[in-house]
């Protein structure tokens, strides 16, 4: 019984078609189309994943030294794993794309987490699952004017407070008289920093029911200060994004999440394209070398606007 429940479901495993249907017929084929579909999974993979990742040297770079390595000390093996890489790439597209994100009901149903901004909670390097519901249950402010375009500081004032662990940190936001806590146990979401053009993953802290629709102001459980904290200034330096975020806008919220799995891409896509950046800031000669390539990826954020990168 058990061996027939496991022929059953080894046709679940996409890899068995490739086994069974496409791996035979390329093994049969002459030498130089066996060579034809080595380069040509290289070139496929190489423009597939230059279009959804943010780093496309890098990727150039990446792809190069694991197909020059299959080429040259795993002759017999490399055109069996480029097929393998391929395919790879697209089940996982297929999965990403229309499975988890029809099942969660989000465009964004997976996320690495970029920064320590959401410590304890979240790690660097988190993979965490994202649903696409815009049902927020949080402290809210019921607002009788609009609030789209405007900045944190044209309608309401910080408060802060000391936390459990003696650091001063936002509480409280004072609008038109009245005060309303922050929640510290709000959703953590998913919104997109025009100003930093990437995904954001912060707790939603409170929701403004506005007259021109809902707004979430956002923190790092890790920050101590809110994203959309601007200054009276107005100084994008000092924020994450400049407006409230729209709760239309928010791109998926905080279902669980698998510990650190998600580094090796940080390290190759991030780590490694961020030092050699610091080397173009450094020869400006505006920081220190080795303060930058070590700095944290928050703090990279701000020396890459202050530069120009």
């Amino acid at each position: 019984m058990l061996r027939a429940l496991k022929e059953k479901l080894k046709w679940l495993d996409p890899f068995t078609y490739v086994d069974k249907f496409i791996l035979p017929k390329i093994e049969a084929a002459p030498k130089k189309i066996q060579l034809l579909v080595f380069f040509a999974s290289y070139a496929a993979l190489l423009i597939l994943v230059s279009l959804i990742t943010a780093n496309p040297p890098m990727v150039f770079v990446f792809l190069s030294a694991v197909y020059a390595y299959l080429y040259f000390f795993e002759k017999s093996e490399s055109v069996k794993w480029s097929v393998y890489l391929l395919s790879a790439f697209l089940f996982a597209f297929v999965l990403y794309n229309f499975v988890l994100a029809f099942l969660l009901g989000s465009n964004a149903p997976l996320m690495i987490v970029y920064s320590g901004s959401m410590e304890p909670t979240l790690y660097r390097g988190d993979i965490v699952l994202l649903s696409g519901s815009k049902n927020f249950s949080m402290g809210f402010a019921a607002l009788d004017f609009a609030v789209a375009g405007k900045t944190l500081s044209d309608f309401a004032e910080v408060g802060y407070s000391i936390d459990a662990s003696g650091r001063l940190r936002p509480s409280a936001l004072k609008i038109s008289g009245n005060e309303y806590a922050l929640d510290s146990k709000g959703p953590i979401v998913v919104y997109y920093s025009p100003l930093l053009k990437r995904d954001i993953i912060h707790r939603g802290v409170l929701l403004l029911h506005a007259s021109d629709g809902n707004f979430l102001i956002t923190l790092g459980d890790n920050n101590n200060r809110i994203d959309e904290d601007c200054g009276k200034t107005g100084s994008a330096y000092n924020c994450i994004t400049v407006n409230p975020v729209s709760a239309g806008s928010v791109k998926g919220v905080y279902l669980f999440h698998v510990p650190l799995i998600g580094y090796a891409k940080l390290l190759i896509f991030d780590d490694l394209p961020w030092f050699f950046n610091c080397l173009g800031i450094s020869f400006k000669g505006k920081v220190d070398l080795f303060g930058c390539a070590f700095s944290s990826p928050d703090r990279r954020e701000a020396l890459s606007l202050m530069n120009g990168f």
